[in-house]
């Protein structure tokens, strides 16, 4: 898997005409449970970089951007709400400079204080994405109550 940007939200199915924002937004049972997801799969990178497993990070970040892609997936292609627009890029963006720290750990034996660098840009964006995550299940909770 390269490091190509963020992730893009939604692939397969076009909502609406191409450029048409869209308004709708998934059931938040659905929301809730890829935040679990991403959150079980978050604390087992965690776990990881406290045990210096760091040949653990690649294999953890591919199943967050996994978690992620689902999660953005539930979204339209162009939601019309700018804070889920703005949640859905900070999480896509942090998945993907995850796993581009977690490729710069697995791809070569870091000195000590590289690695350690490397570590905390990878709790940075885990702290990213769960704060994406939660912000996109308080969104279409609020929404979805109104």
């Amino acid at each position: 898997m390269e490091e190509a940007g963020p992730l893009p939200s939604s692939e397969s199915v076009a909502h609406g005409e191409e450029g048409e924002d869209d308004g709708t937004l998934p059931c938040t049972e659905d929301v809730i449970c890829k935040t679990e997801q991403i959150t079980k799969n978050i604390q087992e990178l965690l776990r990881a970089a406290q045990e210096t497993k760091h040949e653990s990070f690649l294999p953890c970040s591919e199943k967050i951007c996994v978690a992620v892609k689902e999660m953005a997936a539930l979204f339209p292609k162009r939601p019309s709400s700018d804070t889920v627009r703005g949640s859905l890029y900070l999480l896509t963006s942090s998945a993907s400079r995850l796993h581009g720290e977690c490729q710069k750990a697995a791809e070569h034996n870091p000195c000590p204080s590289d690695i350690q660098l490397v570590t905390q840009q990878v709790i940075q964006c885990a702290y990213d994405i769960a704060k994406a995550a939660k912000q996109l299940v308080t969104v279409t909770t609020k929404e979805n109550n109104n």
